[in-house]
């Protein structure tokens, strides 16, 4: 048995959003403890990483380990429909091998969606050494990135002890982001080492749909690393990201 609920849709409907953009279908895994999914792009470029544990639920039924394969696009026009203030209910109709997706506001609204036959694959942890962490406006960020699509593809992300920068170049000019220490888009800096890569705009943007303006957004960096973007899901989960850089010409 399978069934959770949530207080308002909002947690749910945001991270599908942005997994979709990246991830065509996964597997998700429901314990007793709680729900994880990771899974890897088909390009191989991004990783997501989305776990949330039985006490972010208002409600979480969960008697055995059970995995469902889940087309993430189809989920994710369902929860299009949602308003961020419904309550969500998400349980598994084992008789028909199918998820029944509810939506109660001002009315009740249900959605039935069939599993896909999906493999759990095991991922292994990746052992990176970031050498540089900040923890920034998701604003910011987001407002960066629409900046740096005007005059290219690619946006270097920059953290030195003094400052968190993004810019971006192009033929058609130039443009950079830069929040130093006490400024309010930019709550906390840590850094061992000052580091610096480069990361496809459009695969950044589809990651910060995860995030309202407002929420911080804490940024792991390396020199020529993946970076690794972990979104807030209060103090009960995590929504985290890596993308392969681009490497400089030197």
């Amino acid at each position: 048995m399978v069934r959770i609920r949530m207080e308002n849709a909002k947690t749910w409907k945001t991270c599908i959003s942005a997994i979709a953009a990246l991830i065509d279908e996964a597997a998700f895994k429901f314990t007793p403890e709680g729900m994880r999914m990771k899974a890897i792009d088909p390009s191989h470029v991004a990783l997501v990483d989305f776990e949330l544990p039985a006490d972010a639920f208002v409600e979480y039924e969960v008697r055995k380990e059970t995995v469902l394969g889940i087309d993430l696009a189809e989920m994710d026009k369902v929860m299009s429909r949602a308003k961020s203030e419904d309550e969500f209910v998400l349980e598994l109709s084992e008789g028909e091998n199918r998820l029944i997706l509810t939506f109660r506001g001002k009315s009740t609204r249900r959605f039935s969606l069939p599993l896909i036959d999906i493999r759990e694959t095991e991922l292994p942890e990746p052992k990176l050494e970031f050498t540089a962490s900040a923890q920034v406006s998701a604003g910011a960020i987001q407002d960066a990135l629409k900046d740096a699509g005007l005059v290219g593809d690619s946006v270097k992300f920059e953290i030195s002890s003094e400052e968190f920068k993004m810019s971006a170049e192009g033929d058609s000019g130039s443009v950079e982001m830069k929040l130093s220490k006490g400024d309010e888009g930019l709550k906390k800096l840590d850094v061992r080492q000052q580091a610096r890569a480069m990361y496809n705009i459009n695969y950044l943007e589809d990651m910060s749909k995860a995030a309202s303006s407002d929420d911080i957004v804490t940024v792991n960096l390396g020199t020529d690393l993946p970076i690794q973007l972990n979104f807030p899901m209060g103090k009960k989960g995590r929504l985290s990201f890596l993308l392969a850089p681009r490497i400089e010409a030197r």
